[in-house]
């Protein structure tokens, strides 16, 4: 078993470095880690000297996906069995690593997932994963398991893959540039048989800072509203469908409304749901 972190990256070097110190921290080091930066335009920093652990691989500015690709195809290349695909905005405590390696021992072939938590002086469960249904797209699911459950979906901030699965499924589709490839990515694991998990185990507890990387709040929304359209159309079939579509309006809504005053570009906005009706689904 070797395991390989993933840690894709855009800009906010500053949770770059908080995440590699608490790597660093750990009480098991049995791990390599390579941060995919997806065409951040500031340099590789000064301090990537510190962690002699750590390959920072570059390349262009192509999304989510295709840097969590591009990274792991570089961990193939060394050998990996096991990925942890790791958001850098996040936060764990020094036995994370260890805990991981246990799961992974225990459940090989699965796809592995701790429950997040936001990040603040009294956190909350952000996200579980649960079930696949019709509330997937537009809520994030906050079960309070107490115990390992297999489940259909589980969160992208922290998710442990087999090397054998991610090849299988060719890794995470790079359509989906931002927001939705981790459960597209679950639902064909399912498709071939792949067991998914959540572990509600307090040594892998994740506290995530949350879309860290975002400078202005509505570049975020334009994504989630696109690739919520792709991944309905992909996913969901007869009447599911389209009372997801249907539930995209008044979800817009809500959004531009819990936004106010700062309103949308209303002809970017029309781009992202045109983008997403339009972009291929298969």
């Amino acid at each position: 078993m070797k395991l390989c972190i993933v840690i894709p990256v855009y800009g906010n070097q500053a949770d770059t470095h908080d995440c590699l110190r608490m790597l660093a921290a750990q009480s098991s080091l049995d791990f390599e880690v390579i941060v995919a930066d997806d065409g951040s335009e500031e340099p590789i920093p000064d301090w990537l000297v510190d962690f002699t652990f750590v390959t920072w691989w570059s390349g262009p500015h192509r999304g989510f996906g295709s840097s969590c690709n591009a990274g792991a195809r570089e961990a193939l290349r060394r050998g990996t069995t096991h990925f942890l695909f790791l958001n850098n905005d996040t936060s764990f405590g020094t036995e994370f690593v260890a805990c991981c390696l246990k799961q992974i021992a225990r459940l090989p072939e699965a796809i592995l997932s701790p429950v997040i938590c936001s990040f603040g002086e009294l956190p909350e469960i952000w996200y579980t994963g649960g079930r696949h249904g019709i509330y997937v797209p537009f809520f994030r699911m906050k079960r309070e398991f107490r115990r390992t459950t297999e489940v259909d979906i589980v969160c992208g901030c922290a998710m442990l893959v087999p090397a054998s699965a991610w090849k299988a499924l060719e890794g995470f589709d790079e359509r989906f540039r931002m927001y939705y490839e981790d459960f597209d990515l679950c639902l064909r694991a399912r498709k071939l048989g792949v067991r998914l998990y959540v572990m509600p185990d307090e040594a892998l507890v994740v506290r995530h800072k949350i879309s860290r990387s975002f400078t202005r709040r509505w570049n975020k929304h334009y994504r989630m509203i696109t690739f919520r359209y792709v991944f309905i159309r992909r996913h969901y079939r007869g009447w599911t469908k389209y009372a997801c579509l249907l539930l995209t309006v008044p979800q817009l809504a809500v959004t531009i409304s819990q936004n106010l005053p700062e309103l949308p570009g209303w002809g970017t906005l029309w781009a992202a749901i045109r983008e997403g009706l339009s972009l291929p689904a298969e």
